[in-house]
């Protein structure tokens, strides 16, 4: 019996955002910022016209920004969690990096938020009320701090099951 391949992540390089029971989409993992926009604008590019569902859809490409930078990407909605609303959780993930350069075309994503559910878990049934507004902070900096407390350190290794097709993106523009 084979067991599926398996990917080390570092979470240092992975722009994660996801919403919560109560709160709306924010980003719980951040790389360090390659343009002073922040990465909104490049998340908006990367998942533009992608429509969340069941069945991970990976996305492969480049940030055109300064030499460019790779990233695998990859947008599911959860099987389990639901918002208060009852409507589905989708998950953004977005691996940057010459490690994701390098991965191959597996779905990494279903793995990557199992190997950080306590994490995700610490935050999830938060309500923006419960979270003090200590100096100002705007909640998806409260709820990212209180995430990234509640990882299980700085690097994850995934089980990667083989997937479809991987929609090659190009390069992305910010």
């Amino acid at each position: 019996m084979s067991s599926a391949p398996s990917l080390t992540v570092s979470l240092t390089d992975v722009l994660y955002r996801t919403r919560g029971q109560d709160w709306d989409y924010a980003f719980l993992l951040k790389p360090p910022p390659l343009l002073s926009e922040g990465w909104y604008a490049l998340h908006r590019r990367i998942f533009s016209g992608v429509e969340p569902s069941e069945e991970p859809l990976l996305l492969r490409g480049e940030l055109g920004v300064g030499v460019g930078h790779p990233f695998f990407a990859t947008v599911f909605v959860d099987s389990v969690r639901r918002d208060s609303q009852g409507r589905p959780v989708a998950h953004y993930v977005a691996w940057l990096g010459k490690a994701a350069e390098a991965a191959p075309g597996l779905s990494f994503g279903p793995g990557l938020i199992a190997a950080i559910a306590p994490a995700l878990a610490a935050v999830f049934s938060l309500t923006p009320e419960a979270l003090p507004r200590a100096e100002g902070k705007p909640l998806d900096s409260l709820l990212r701090a209180r995430f990234q407390a509640a990882l299980p350190g700085r690097d994850v290794t995934v089980l990667a099951p083989p997937s479809g097709s991987v929609r090659w993106l190009g390069t992305i523009s910010p």
